[in-house]
């Protein structure tokens, strides 16, 4: 017969305890958008996708419409870890990983159901993985719609249109250059500051996403918008890598779980948002031009140079890119 001393069994019990009762946590997930955007449309997915599967032993607290900051000072928040989480532009962390500009090359992405195969990749996490070195864990893509050209005085229907306006472009080297080839003048500038500078004249035109007219009320001094699609606005479901690490097994399980269930339905779900939005254009009256065949083919001559120099760059964008033209179009 085996004794065990008081002692014994109360550390066996406390050590037991411990594994299988880790204590509930929270996150704050911060992001720079409103409501109605679908970056804010991804975090309530996910915050009820991890909720559900970890039977409320990860729950999610979401500060949206930039409570916590900005698009930049979101994506330090959660490198430095003073925010657990974002759902935030890839192009915000450009800087860290160049890898990054392969998710926008323009023209590179044809439509929604063959941004769902490249945002679910392994060319897509190759590059997402090196966000660690910079102390956080890129868990999955999501998208908050397809680019177009939205213009404060007329619209736009060629390339001659769109020299010389005054055009904001997302803080990035990759726009810069894209938009300086198209002829515009690019001028780089925060998201939550786009409004007033179009309402005051100091931009003629931003390049955007039907969703973020919508959201942002853009409409309001929009004069036209041009279906240019150069490319898609993925973001990362983002969390702060210590924090991640210092989770139970099973809360990074269920994590990774969320973040991957949701990607094909916010994406998705984004396709039929830009159809509600053209609606609502339309109702406002607003010109919403269809750029011929010669204005396409246009724009992609400009651009070509620039997705080349990119690929050239780096072997995972150019893997990336190999791997979106294998893919047949939707019909």
């Amino acid at each position: 017969m085996k004794y065990f001393s008081l002692g014994m069994l109360s550390a066996a019990a406390i050590l037991a305890g411990t594994t299988a009762m880790a204590d509930p946590v929270t996150l704050r997930l911060g992001h720079a958008v409103f409501e109605a955007h679908p970056i804010h449309n991804t975090a309530v997915r996910f915050k009820e996708a991890v909720e559900r599967i970890s039977n409320g032993d990860v729950k999610v607290d979401i500060y949206p419409a930039r409570q916590l900051g900005d698009v930049k000072e979101v994506a330090e928040g959660v490198q430095f870890g003073t925010i657990d989480m974002t759902v935030n532009s890839t192009s915000a962390y450009a800087t860290l990983v160049p890898s990054v500009d392969a998710f926008q090359l323009p023209g590179l992405i044809p439509d929604y159901e063959s941004f769902v195969t490249m945002a679910k990749s392994d060319e897509a996490r190759a590059i997402m993985d090196k966000l660690q070195d910079h102390n956080m864990i890129a868990l999955s893509l999501s998208d908050g719609g397809l680019r177009h050209f939205m213009t404060v005085k007329k619209p736009v229907e060629s390339l001659a249109d769109m020299k010389g306006l005054k055009t904001r472009v997302a803080p990035n080297r990759m726009f810069l250059d894209a938009w300086q080839a198209v002829g515009v003048n690019p001028t780089p500038m925060a998201y939550g500051e786009v409004y007033s500078a179009l309402e005051t004249g100091t931009l003629d035109a931003v390049e955007i996403n039907l969703t973020s007219i919508e959201s942002e009320k853009y409409y309001e001094v929009a004069k036209g918008v041009t279906l240019t699609g150069q490319y898609f606005w993925p973001s990362f479901v983002l969390i702060n890598k210590a924090r991640f690490e210092g989770l139970t097994p099973e809360q990074q399980a269920a994590i990774k779980q969320a973040a991957d269930e949701i990607v094909e339905p916010q994406i998705m779900a984004v396709k039929e948002l830009d159809a509600k939005v053209m609606k609502h254009l339309e109702e406002l009256n607003i010109p919403v031009v269809t750029p011929s065949p010669e204005f396409k083919a246009e724009l992609a001559a400009a651009f070509a140079p620039v997705v080349k120099k990119y690929e050239d760059s780096d072997p995972l964008i150019a893997a990336f890119a190999a791997k979106a033209r294998s893919l047949t179009p939707a019909q």
